[in-house]
């Protein structure tokens, strides 16, 4: 009887120990499938990115990015020294190279300077304001304009105010409209005037002579005997 039991005491013994072992066993292969679990996606993700087309990871190197790294494998080439062109280097008879030289760069254009005004062809104090009939006027500038010979006055007048002198004449004289004109002009040409023909009304000849601010204006008709008239507008300033 005693026998008996320590052999059923013995074989409980016995199977309380391989349940335990079992349930170790199971511990053990329940961690091993967690971290296998774990490490499988990890495993898993180049294949997946890899088997994406459209992926950038995914995409054959470009022959660019292989000239820029140097080598299909990687690695870099070395840089370029800095100034390096793909033209080669200019170079004298004796094969040393020639540094170009470039021009100095121009200054930006400032405008051309405003001429100045020349100089007055009339002095102050000016004449008083006045006329006369058939002769010239007392004041007239007779330095800046003068008349062809033989020219008969019907009148002439001056008038003043501040700095600027206004003169006027009617004449008459034996000589085509054209040579009165080339008078006009030689005389005021000389104290450098310039002349333009202006509009004018039928039968009539018009021209304006300027010399800065100066301007004198001529008005010339032919009269029924073949002689010219003459009309004289003239603004000077001192």
């Amino acid at each position: 009887m005693g026998v008996c039991n320590r052999d059923g005491g013995g074989g409980a013994m016995i199977v309380r120990k391989l349940v335990l072992i079992g349930v170790g066993a199971a511990v053990v292969l329940g961690g091993t499938a967690i971290v296998l679990d774990q490490i499988a996606p990890a495993r898993q993700a180049p294949t997946t990115a890899g088997a994406n087309p459209s992926s950038p990871d995914s995409s054959p190197p470009r022959p660019t990015d292989t000239a820029a790294n140097g080598t299909a494998g990687g690695t870099e080439a070395p840089a370029a020294p800095s100034g390096a062109t793909d033209s080669p280097a200019a170079s004298d008879a004796s094969g040393r190279p020639v540094l170009e030289v470039l021009p100095p760069a121009a200054a930006a254009p400032t405008g051309l300077p405003m001429p100045s005004p020349p100089a007055a062809l009339i002095r102050t104090p000016l004449p008083g304001s006045g006329s006369a009939q058939g002769k010239v006027v007392d004041g007239f500038p007779g330095n800046v304009v003068t008349f062809p010979e033989r020219t008969v006055l019907v009148s002439t007048s001056v008038s003043s105010s501040d700095r600027i002198l206004q003169v006027t004449a009617d004449g008459i004289v034996e000589l085509s409209a054209a040579q009165v004109t080339g008078h006009f002009q030689q005389t005021l040409f000389a104290l450098g005037f310039q002349s333009e023909v202006v509009t004018a009304a039928d039968g009539q000849q018009t021209v304006r002579l300027s010399r800065g601010a100066d301007t004198v204006t001529l008005a010339i008709t032919t009269t029924g005997t073949g002689s010219t008239r003459f009309t004289l507008l003239g603004t000077l300033h001192a």
